[in-house]
């Protein structure tokens, strides 16, 4: 199941707990569609609450593949960066993954939400758009209990 929360727009928050169905990736990309559509910088910030969260349905790679490719030059023009946080016991195989070259945006990996919160602050207010931390942290820990 995933979750967003863009009350705090330009930052995007999303919580995801067990595996992914397929439909569930549909309207995970749809949603992305939809951000990018929006034709503004934003930042996003995605926790996965267990290490289902990070299994992708069978046969998705192809779809995910061709929405990513389609979607690249909006992605690299409009995403501002992406924080991502593991729970521990992925975070050093989940690095493995060079989401900042796949992406062609600031990207990093965590396991710790605070620590990705502080990083997303970092870059947005480099662009002029300060985050009000504690707000974050209660949006995003209201939305980790929803998920």
């Amino acid at each position: 199941m995933v979750r967003h929360d863009l009350t705090q727009w330009p930052l995007v928050l999303s919580a995801a707990r067990g595996a992914m169905s397929p439909q569930e990736q549909l309207a995970f990309l749809s949603d992305w569609t939809s951000w990018l559509d929006r034709d503004e910088p934003f930042t996003t910030l995605r926790v996965f609450t267990d290490v289902d969260a990070l299994k992708r349905p069978g046969g998705s790679a192809r779809e995910a593949k061709v929405w990513l490719q389609s979607n690249a030059e909006r992605i690299r023009r409009l995403v501002i960066g992406m924080a991502t946080v593991v729970p521990t016991e992925a975070l050093e195989e989940v690095s493995r993954m060079n989401a900042e070259k796949l992406f062609g945006v600031p990207a990093q990996m965590f396991d710790d939400v605070n620590e990705a919160t502080m990083w997303l602050a970092s870059l947005s207010a480099m662009q002029g758009t300060p985050l009000n931390m504690g707000s974050v942290l209660r949006s995003l820990a209201g939305l980790c209990r929803l998920s």
